[in-house]
């Protein structure tokens, strides 16, 4: 926030400011170059005034003249500022936040071309996904994953772009990372304040917003090679443009494709999973009075496979028999309205926008030479608003209220084609409306220790009905009826000490929940409960990431999973859900910085899972009759996960700048799903690459290498439910090199 009391000093010119470094020191730049004086009057506030100028005295002709006096000296640049948490909805400053929380810069996609959530799994050890192919995948945080599929149970994990939701059940829409101001990723639960579908955290994608009274925009291109594969290229452009006065306009468009490396060795055919990928999104902004700001803004994205990207084991990890084509597609669009007031000691931000997500998946269901392909259609609609009103922490105490309401709708439908026909299956449609009111304070009990308490309180409202259904399941449909009404209350506590200057101890306990829902197997209707997660955490910060010259964060959290909600396969092959049990999960995590030198910079993290079924439900117990006691194992997540990297930067001749990233990420062994037809093992690979960057203040080189070592590995070993078995596998992307070029202007 900059203030500047005396218009007349903004006539004076100042020269472009170019290059990466804090905000404090680029203000204190320009004022150096026109002779402004920086005051520095709150934790991130500053105020421009004019430099004293020496008095000119009148002098006597016959006097030499006077000397001009010595300019004053510069001013010494401002502190580095602690890093702002923007996804704790009341701009928490990183060292008084009580809980896990990363952020990674949105520059570090710039060189990887139009990528999406792999790209943030590469970079963190506590977020995870399923690999099913994009858009169809299924996210993970911090240990609470509870199945294979995206079926009608809303995800673990919220994903928010801005303050919009992308979601709500279904699986994730995978939207590209470009232009991005940063990712912020914040371990759950987070049921106070982000609601229902937060169990293991959210996920926020900050998109960069336009900038009033500034023409400005960049154009990438890039083409790669894929070992064993196909080629690809991407190419996107983004701009920025004044419209009038306090108006701005940002667009942002990309298209990309990916190649292929699965062959099918039943047709013949070779590198049949390419993957096609076209979206852009456009936001005006406007500055309606001083500080207040209205945002409209629009996405729309589409992502088309040819093939799906398993394999089976047997032939090597990069080739499959099958005799049916399995494409996908996945469409999604937003529309979101917000106002906001982001300066001042109160606050306000209030965010209304409509979702839209179409999902058609193919797959083979063909036993021995009766050749089928089962094919499911997936819709999702939403309307939502949130409106909050905070005050940051200011004089001991900071306080946010807020109101939340969403209309949701989801639907899946399937059929079977098999000798020129195609046979309806059952399909399902759930409803949800939740009104939710939440609020939390902050308060400092002591010089250096601060307690928060937080509360909120939700309705909902669900309904569903079933489609193609037997008279049995029809009757049953009826007879249960799934019009029902859940009221949940999901209360928060933290304690956090700063006993020395960098180092935040903290210990918290928060709640989480996803509302119950309608379920079909085969032709039979399943109502399943709302299941809810209690979290108690202790963890430790010191140093902030990027700034300081060391930085370590670590916590350990017990979490508690009551009528675990999960996926997992009918008789028929077809996936199902239902409430399995009680769980708890155990987390351990632990990631840190050290800066070796001015140009070098090292980091290190390891994550430690352990999940479990604790107390199955009779129904569950009888469906893994047989099996092992590894049955009662949380699916997809690993037990271990670590990851090293290495960061260094330099200056090479005249403006350029070379800037370099390598790093090395282990996945260790877990579980595809619950159920004794989903026990196989997956993980234990390495995922590595390499960046490399030469940039002066308009071009950027790229040289970008995936999977350094060309590992096979097993990332989901799910591709066809029907025809699962312990063949299949999802081999990681061969090695692929990728060179890009970007220009700025």
């Amino acid at each position: 926030s900059i203030s500047i009391p005396d218009r007349a000093p903004l006539a004076r010119p100042a020269p472009a400011t170019r290059g990466k470094m804090e905000a404090p020191d680029a203000l204190a730049r320009l004022a150096r170059a026109t002779r402004l004086r920086v005051r520095k009057v709150g934790a991130n506030s500053y105020v421009l005034i004019a430099k004293a100028q020496p008095v000119q005295r009148p002098k006597p002709e016959a006097r030499p003249p006077v000397a001009a006096s010595p300019p004053p000296p510069e001013l010494p640049a401002p502190e580095p500022q602690d890093i702002i948490v923007t996804a704790s909805k009341r701009d928490t400053l990183s060292q008084r936040f009580p809980g896990q929380w990363s952020r990674i810069d949105g520059d570090i996609f710039a060189p990887l071309g139009v990528v999406g959530a792999e790209a943030i799994e590469a970079r963190s050890v506590g977020f995870s996904s399923t690999h099913l192919g994009a858009g169809r995948n299924k996210l993970f945080i911090r240990g609470i994953a509870d199945s294979s599929f995206s079926g009608p149970t809303q995800s673990p994990v919220g994903q928010y772009f801005g303050d919009m939701r992308t979601g709500y059940s279904g699986p994730d829409p995978d939207l590209k990372l470009v232009d991005m101001q940063g990712i912020e990723i914040l371990e759950g639960p987070q049921g106070t304040l982000y609601g229902s579908g937060a169990l293991g955290g959210i996920v926020l994608l900050k998109p960069n917003t336009p900038t009033l009274g500034e023409m400005s925009g960049t154009a990438a291109i890039g083409g790669s090679v894929t070992w064993h594969g196909d080629p690809g290229y991407d190419a996107s452009a983004v701009l920025n443009a004044p419209v009038g006065s306090g108006v701005a306009f940002r667009a942002v468009g990309y298209h990309a494709r990916e190649g292929g490396y699965i062959d099918n060795v039943a047709t013949g055919e070779k590198d049949i999973n390419d993957v096609t990928i076209t979206g852009g999104r456009a936001t005006v902004t406007a500055e309606v009075v001083p500080g207040w700001f209205i945002d409209v803004a629009g996405i729309a994205q589409r992502i088309d496979g040819d093939d799906s990207q398993y394999a089976d084991e047997e032939s090597g990890g990069l080739s499959r028999s099958s005799m049916v084509d399995q494409p996908f597609a996945s469409d999604f669009a937003l529309a979101s309205l917000v106002i906001r007031k982001d300066s001042g000691p109160i606050r306000f931000r209030s965010t209304t926008g409509a979702s839209w997500q179409d999902v058609d998946e193919n797959f083979d269901a063909s036993i021995g030479d009766d050749i089928r392909q089962l094919s499911q259609h997936s819709k999702a609609r939403a309307v939502s608003n949130e409106t909050r009103l905070w005050r940051p922490m200011a004089d001991g105490y900071a306080w946010l209220v807020g109101f939340s309401s969403i209309v949701h709708r989801y639907e899946v439908g399937r059929d079977l084609s098999a000798h020129g026909e195609a046979i309806d299956l059952a399909g399902v449609k759930n409803r949800v409306r939740e009104t939710t009111l939440y609020g939390e304070v902050g308060v400092e009990l002591l010089p250096r220790v601060e307690a928060s308490v937080g509360a909120r309180y939700t309705v909902s409202a669900l309904s569903g009905s079933g489609e193609h259904l037997s008279p049995l399941a029809f009757a049953r449909l009826v007879e249960e009826d799934p019009k029902r009404s859940e009221r949940r209350l999901l209360p928060s506590a933290a304690l956090l000490a700063r006993p020395l200057d960098g180092l935040t101890l903290y210990a918290r306990y928060q709640q989480g929940f996803r509302p119950g829902g309608l379920s079909i197997a085969h032709d039979t209707v399943r109502l399943y409960r709302n299941d809810r997660l209690g979290t108690a955490e202790a963890g430790f910060r010191y140093g902030r990431p990027g700034i300081d010259q060391f930085d370590l964060q670590g916590s350990a959290t017990l979490s508690r999973w009551k009528d675990i909600q999960a996926d997992f396969l009918d008789p028929s092959g077809l996936p199902v859900t239902d409430n399995i049990g009680d769980g708890r999960v155990w987390t351990v995590t632990v990631n840190g910085g050290a800066r070796v030198t001015s140009q070098l910079r090292l980091e290190a993290g390891l994550a430690w899972n352990d999940g479990e079924i604790t107390r199955p439900t009779d129904a569950f117990r009888t469906l893994v009759v047989g099996s092992d006691l590894e049955d009662m194992e949380i699916p997809n997540i690993a037990r271990v996960i670590a990851r090293g990297a290495i960061d260094w930067t330099g200056e090479i001749a005249g403006p350029w700048t070379l800037q370099a990233n390598a790093y090395a990420r282990y996945v260790g062994r877990s579980r595809l799903g619950v159920g004794p037809h989903l026990g196989e093992e997956q993980g234990q690979y390495i995922d590595s690459g390499l960046v490399a960057r030469l940039s002066d203040e308009r071009r950027t080189f790229s040289l970008t290498v995936t999977n350094l070592a060309d590992d096979i590995g097993n990332r989901f070993a799910f591709g066809a439910p029907i025809a699962t078995g312990a063949d299949q596998l999802t081999p990681l992307k061969p090695r692929t090199v990728r060179l890009g070029f970007e220009l700025a202007f």
